[in-house]
């Protein structure tokens, strides 16, 4: 009796110390992720100074979607040849990749890193409101009309300045970074609806290979980058930004959906803005007035009060 009951106390102990060593390292990932995807408006910033936004993104998104490909072979994953799941493909590359990356770079050539960052975190507040006066999928609580309100007032505080002096540079650039959130947050409920059972690493590599289908031809068309010339500092940014904040931060993020769960994974919303503020602050010199960090707390809070009731798991 006392050698089972030994055995059951060596058991437990192995066990719960399994999984301490399990929470730290995802808390590790979801914190290096949200330094990798915080970092990346840092990248574009620099990036985007030199060259344009179109062929920014095209060349982001074919880097990243060749190297997916080679990944999914690599694990011996096929992807779909269903003409309906290209279709999808087709949707959730143009207004979950091609459209917002480049909103995301023609925003920042007016704005600056740490703002793009903070109003990106607008995306679970529209993902809400979408799905409850949209979709029906929600219904309204006052818990979500709270979070609602409170990320609205957030952004508010950020735009209400340049609002009053009228529709210049640097308002059109916010507004951008906002399109590009409702953007994600359509692209966040069409993929819950249609890529049920789908693995996660297939579905964003059909959806970043259709984004780059989509804005390679735009980049020759309208930016001529072959006459481009970037600085060595442009093009390490460029490359950082898709090796880090494209290809390893996809990575790190899908594995931890297959660790954890996609909700957990998501959680990286609110490290993200922070962490482009702090990067923008400490590398490029931008401000941290009172007004931003007031924004946001706000912003921050409605994101987490929206979510808070929310079931099931998040796609991406």
């Amino acid at each position: 009796m006392d050698s089972s009951e030994n055995a059951k106390r060596r058991w437990w102990t192995t066990r719960l110390l399994s999984l301490g060593r399990a929470r730290y390292r995802n808390l590790l990932l979801l914190l290096l992720l949200g330094t990798l995807w915080g970092s990346s408006y840092l990248f574009i910033k620099v990036t985007v100074a030199e060259v344009p936004a179109l062929t920014l993104v095209s060349v982001r998104l074919a880097v990243a979607s060749i190297v997916l490909q080679l990944v999914l072979r690599a694990r011996g994953h096929a992807m779909p040849r269903s003409g309906q799941m290209w279709r999808v493909y087709a949707l959730l590359g143009l207004f979950g990749a091609a459209i917002p990356y480049s909103l995301i770079s023609w925003g920042e050539q007016y704005i600056s890193s740490g703002l793009a960052s903070l109003l990106q975190a607008t995306t679970p507040i529209f993902t809400v409101l979408l799905a409850t006066f949209v979709t029906d999928e929600e219904g309204i609580t006052p818990t979500k009309i709270a979070g609602v309100a409170i990320g609205f007032a957030g952004v508010g505080l950020l735009i209400l300045p340049d609002l009053r002096q009228g529709m210049r540079a640097n308002l059109l650039g916010q507004l951008a970074i906002i399109g590009s959130s409702l953007c994600y947050a359509w692209t966040a409920l069409y993929a819950r609806s249609r890529l049920r059972g789908q693995r996660p690493l297939v579905s964003a590599t059909g959806q970043l290979t259709m984004g780059a289908a989509f804005a390679l031809p735009a980049s020759l068309l309208v930016d001529r980058p072959f006459d481009l010339s970037p600085s060595h500092q442009a093009l390490a940014s460029w490359l950082g930004l898709i090796v880090f904040g494209t290809i390893l931060a996809y990575g790190i993020y899908f594995t931890l959906i297959e660790w954890t769960s996609a909700t957990f994974a998501t959680m990286v919303t609110y490290i993200i803005p922070v962490n482009g503020l702090i990067l923008g602050a400490l590398v490029l010199s931008e401000p941290l007035s009172a007004g931003v960090l007031g924004s946001l707390a706000l912003i921050l809070l409605g994101a987490l009060l929206v979510r808070s009731e929310r079931g099931g798991s998040d796609e991406s």
